[in-house]
């Protein structure tokens, strides 16, 4: 039974008109920093990054024209490490994730940059993601949906264990923030499954007394994403970091030589992630995180 948590926002006698129901379930492996499912498109084998950092749904161009879809240039771009790229759309005829399937619908493709490697077919992003509650095992290798009805405002989960919580700051996207703290200063932090390790922005780094010319004794390389350039990074064990009630230590982190174009400060990503058993409560707009993290429980029936 999902029940109401002991956590901030979620007060008194659980909201009884909340109703959540298993949508589907979703094996998931980790290859090449990319967090992996595999979905079909018209009836084709597609492998996608499971991507919370990722507004929309974006198929790779090199995939579209590999399965012969008619794309149109589109007023926008993706952007991301290393610049922005240009947007397309195309309109397919059926698609398939997990037990979710679908007819005809309008998806997005683009050049994906440093994400887009053999193998690699595109991103889920938020817009699918974040019509569900998602349950994010990734010791357990899979990902789990939940549908809400009836309001769902207070945060639930079957996770056990000892349990944290912070509140999903409010944005003009869906994708997931929360406020962190870090040497006493707070920072804006973007929870991005399609990051394969946790980076900070050159700026925003400033903020907390780091600066990535100083920085001499610490480990150099260059790093990319969505764009086509790569940029120049360190790798630094930060302060602790504070999330809600969890303080999580000895994190490394890439201070990368760009400012963000978004309004973060910092992505948390798959490195962080392995550490706890994350809840994406998007019903309540509230982060559960689990830790020490533990199985998720089965499925009844």
């Amino acid at each position: 039974m999902l029940a109401c948590l002991a956590l901030a926002g979620c007060q008194g006698a659980p909201d009884d008109s909340c109703k959540m129901a298993f949508a589907t379930d979703l094996p998931v492996t980790i290859s090449g920093g990319h967090l992996l499912a595999q979905a079909l498109l018209n009836g084709e084998p597609t492998t996608m990054v499971v991507d919370t950092g990722a507004d929309t749904t974006t198929l790779a161009r090199s995939s579209a024209h590999k399965h012969h879809l008619q794309l149109e240039m589109l007023n926008g771009f993706a952007v991301g490490i290393g610049g922005r790229q240009q947007v397309y759309g195309f309109d397919t005829k059926t698609y398939q994730i997990g037990r979710l399937h679908g007819g005809s619908f309008r998806l997005m493709a683009s050049d994906l940059g440093q994400v887009d490697e053999p193998g690699v077919d595109g991103l889920i992003g938020v817009d699918f993601l974040g019509a569900y509650d998602v349950d994010l095992d990734l010791s357990g290798g899979k990902f789990t949906l939940y549908r809400t009805y009836a309001g769902c405002r207070e945060p639930r989960t079957p996770l056990g264990g000892e349990l944290y919580s912070a509140p999903l700051v409010s944005s003009a996207d869906a994708r997931p923030r929360v406020e962190v703290e870090i040497g006493g200063k707070r920072l804006t932090a973007l929870i991005d499954t399609g990051a394969p390790g946790t980076m900070l922005f050159r700026d925003s780094a400033r903020r907390i007394g780091l600066d990535i010319d100083t920085l001499t004794t610490d480990h150099r390389f260059q790093i990319g994403g969505v764009g086509s350039r790569r940029r120049d990074a360190v790798l630094h064990v930060l302060a602790p970091i504070k999330l809600g009630d969890l303080t999580v230590s000895n994190l490394p982190v890439a201070i990368i030589n760009q400012r963000s174009d978004d309004d973060v400060d910092m992505l948390l990503g798959l490195d962080f992630l392995s550490r706890v058993h994350p809840w994406f409560s998007f019903s309540s707009h509230t982060l559960i995180l689990q830790f020490p993290p533990l199985p998720s429980p089965p499925q009844p029936g």
